[in-house]
């Protein structure tokens, strides 16, 4: 018993440990531009190092206000985007991009 005790701590550790480095790897391989700043402080981002074009034409971003990391697909052509990960519904509706919107911002920074 404490054999198999003593091999699940290792195994949890060693886990932990490479666990660890992934996510060091993926914060050295994002590459966040601020788009706006409030005068309190908050920001709103997005990775210019995660900005992909899809086969179906549109394109995939995280964004991040504040602490809220959002992923969106990103419809150029027709304008239009959706939330596909981050807080609310698993996979939002296509909504327009509203002028002025931190949407916008984002559209402005990874549309062609």
């Amino acid at each position: 018993m404490k054999k198999n005790l003593s091999f699940l701590k290792t195994t949890i550790m060693c886990l932990s440990v490479v666990l660890w480095c992934l996510g060091l790897a993926e914060a050295e391989r994002a590459d966040w531009k601020v788009l706006q700043k409030s005068s309190y402080g908050g920001t709103f981002s997005y990775d210019a190092a995660s900005v992909k074009r899809t086969e179906s034409g549109t394109t995939t971003v995280w964004a991040q206000s504040d602490a809220a990391k959002y992923l969106y697909e990103i419809d150029c052509k027709n304008n239009k985007a959706r939330i596909i990960q981050g807080l609310g519904p698993s996979s939002s509706e296509w909504f327009n991009i509203a002028s002025g919107s931190g949407d916008e911002l984002v559209y402005k920074a990874v549309c062609p």
